[in-house]
């Protein structure tokens, strides 16, 4: 479990561009900032998330966030500004402005902070690895048009490492639906559109290009898998980043499934999802 924030008002939400103007906008100050910007020349890899909400996304893309070597923004979109033609240099500055503009909500979100205290949030020694954290958005994105695969691989100029946490199909479902107040079996349906665009989106990356990452078993052991996504990200493991950012990992993960009743029905529309999926077939109603 992720550590709680404070008691107090829901962070404003991130503004995306919603009309003409707006992109129009961001297009005029994305450029002007990689214009005024540092250059980024040490790039090494451009990093995306595929998934499903609420499954430790933001948890472990602000832990990424805090190496020395790496930003990772907090709900950008990348793979749509490379859809609308948005420039490399452009990207990357949308990218820096995000993080700053999250570090000015404090790192909260949904009721959780993000905070890892003591390393690089919001600043870097050398970028290494940019990227952005919008798992499912980005899965649904990339199931309607998996070519966006190639086309960000390009724009970037560099390899993409693409980060896939799972978590327990019968828990994101019964979070969902307890949070969204819709029916179990329309929320297998809203969860199986990100299984659909997770699987469009494997087959397109190159090897070495994504990792996947279980939920629980970061929850269980957050140290070793901290270590894991720096080898991943061929980053350095540095013990005060390692220490400090699991030391923000609850330890064990909610079973939400048990709060919800299923019927025989619900419960074997998310089986049969589950074999549908090969990177589901680890899990089951029990485990």
């Amino acid at each position: 479990m992720r550590k709680r924030a404070a008691a107090g008002p829901q962070a404003r939400q991130l503004r995306d561009p919603t009309n003409p103007l707006r992109w129009s906008a961001l297009y005029l100050s994305s450029a002007w900032r990689s214009w005024r910007g540092p250059p980024l020349d040490d790039v090494e890899a451009f990093c995306i998330f595929i998934g499903y909400a609420r499954s430790g996304h933001s948890l472990i893309g602000s832990i990424l966030n805090a190496h020395p070597e790496v930003v990772i923004s907090h709900e950008l979109d990348a793979v749509r500004f490379v859809e609308k033609g948005f420039s490399r240099d452009q990207l990357f500055a949308l990218i820096l402005e995000r993080d700053r503009v999250f570090g000015t909500m404090d790192r909260t979100w949904s009721g959780y902070d993000y905070n890892v205290a003591g390393q690089f949030q919001g600043r870097f020694e050398r970028l290494r690895v940019i990227g952005d954290k919008r798992g499912r958005t980005t899965a649904l994105e990339l199931g309607r048009r998996p070519e966006l695969v190639e086309r960000l691989r390009a724009k970037v100029g560099v390899p993409l490492r693409a980060v896939h946490i799972t978590r327990n199909p019968f828990d994101n479902i019964a979070a969902e639906s307890v949070r969204r107040k819709i029916s179990l079996g329309a929320a297998t349906e809203w969860f199986e559109q990100s299984c659909r665009g997770v699987a469009a989106a494997r087959p397109r990356l190159a090897p070495g290009e994504l990792i996947d990452l279980a939920h629980e078993k970061f929850s269980e052991d957050p140290t070793r898998s901290i270590i894991e996504l720096c080898a991943f990200f061929g980053v350095e493991a540095y013990p005060s980043f390692v220490g400090d950012a699991a030391s923000i990992v609850w330890p064990g993960t909610r079973k939400r499934r048990d709060a919800v009743s299923w019927s025989a029905e619900e419960r074997g529309a998310v089986e049969a999802l589950i074999d549908r999926y090969d990177f589901l077939h680890q899990y089951t109603f029990d485990h």
